[in-house]
Parts: structure tokens; C-alpha cells; sequence
């Protein structure tokens, strides 16, 4: 039985950290022309894969004058992550950009080094900026899930029970 139990909690320590291989899906809007798509967040629509040119296009087009300019026209095969941006404004926008897999917070940091730079304008002053790494984070509190490990504890409670 303890030779079951370990092979048992390698077998979930392995589906756990499974990635089921499928491009990271963040939400995609901007406050000012979706209300949705402030906190409260309700707004399922507006759900991207972050690898299309879709994605990078929404940005060039409805961000261009707020983000800086690394990250609107973005690094060729550079991973993409979920942002949520909230304006000085009140503007909340939740797009895929560029990041640092090492250091996720580097585009918010650039957000403040183009603060200092820029005008006072508060349509384009960041007040809060966060990154992620999960398929749809960037929308409201969210839990995510592990598909594999979910089947499989699923499975395991149905077989115990039949003991």
C-alpha cells in the first residue's frame, strides 16, 4: 500500500504541473468603448489568443497612444502575457503584451519609466498595472483549474468509493 500511495502522489504532483499545450487566452477590451470590461468584469466575449494577429493589432489600434511603443508593435516570437491596466483616468484595459517570462512586472515597470517621461495627462498615466500567466487572469478574481488533475481526482474518488 505505500508503494501505491507514493506512485499516487507522484501521479498528481505530475498532472498538476501539466500544460495541456494550448495558447494562453487572455480578455481583450478597453473600458472606454466596453463598460464591460470594468471591475466589476463581465465582459466573456472579448477572449483572445494572445499568439494572433488580432491581438497584436488591437493593441496598435486602440492603444497605441497609451502604451509605449515596445510594447505595441511587440518582439517577434517574444511570449505574450494577460495585462490588466487601469488608466489615472479610470480607463481598465485587459490585452495580451510582450513580457518577460523571468520577470513578468518588466512592461509594468515600463509603464512607469514612460510615466516619468510623458506629459501629465492622465488618459495616459497608469495607475495600476498587473501581468499573468494564466488563460483568462486578467479578467475579474478568477480561480484557475488544472484539467488533468480535476479528471484525475475525479477518477480517483470514483474508484476509492469502489473499494
Amino acid at each position: 500500500m505505500a508503494k501505491s500511495g507514493v506512485f499516487l502522489v507522484g501521479i498528481v504532483a505530475l498532472l498538476a504541473v501539466i500544460d495541456i499545450g494550448s495558447c494562453l487566452q487572455c480578455y481583450q477590451c478597453n473600458s472606454e468603448s466596453d463598460p464591460k470590461c470594468k471591475d466589476p468584469f463581465s465582459s466573456a466575449k472579448s477572449l483572445v489568443d494572445c499568439t494572433t494577429q488580432d491581438s497584436i493589432n488591437y493593441n496598435r489600434q486602440y492603444l497605441r497612444e497609451i502604451l509605449p511603443r515596445e510594447l505595441v508593435e511587440g518582439v517577434v516570437g517574444a511570449p505574450r502575457y494577460c495585462h490588466k491596466i487601469i488608466m489615472q483616468n479610470g480607463a481598465t484595459v485587459r490585452t495580451c503584451l510582450d513580457a518577460n517570462p523571468t520577470d513578468l512586472n518588466h512592461s509594468c515597470r515600463l509603464f512607469d519609466n514612460q510615466a516619468s517621461q510623458m506629459p501629465a495627462d492622465p488618459s495616459k498615466r497608469i495607475k495600476y498595472c498587473s501581468v499573468c500567466d494564466k488563460d483568462r487572469c486578467n479578467g475579474a478574481g478568477s480561480i484557475a483549474v488544472s484539467m488533468p488533475l480535476a479528471i484525475f481526482a475525479l477518477i480517483s474518488s470514483y474508484l476509492y468509493t469502489k473499494q
